[in-house]
């Protein structure tokens, strides 16, 4: 069965997610911080990874940055989520 880790400081976003995944019959671990979404990763890895842009402290591209440079978190899939409408907006905060 496949797993997904899903990073998320908003505590309604993460349990409608983990809800909708899990009916659809996936392994759900939740995270509610990059950092503790690193440790999540690195006790069971996932075949997928979905993580907020938008949280305190470690923002998801950190997350992500960190995450690619483990030889493990290199190549799983990552998806993005964020309340950033537009693409300017994402392009400047990827910048920074």
């Amino acid at each position: 069965m496949k797993r997904i880790l899903v990073v998320d400081d908003d505590r309604i976003s993460l349990t409608v997610l983990t809800g909708y995944l899990e009916k659809q019959e996936y392994v759900v671990e939740n995270a509610d911080s990059g950092e503790k979404g690193l440790a999540a990763f690195a006790n069971n890895r996932p075949d997928l990874v979905i993580s907020e842009v938008m949280m305190p402290g470690m923002d998801g591209f950190e997350f992500c940055c960190r995450l690619r440079a483990t030889r493990e978190g290199q190549l799983v899939p990552f998806i993005f989520l964020s309340a950033l409408g537009e693409l300017d907006d994402r392009i400047e905060r990827y910048k920074e």
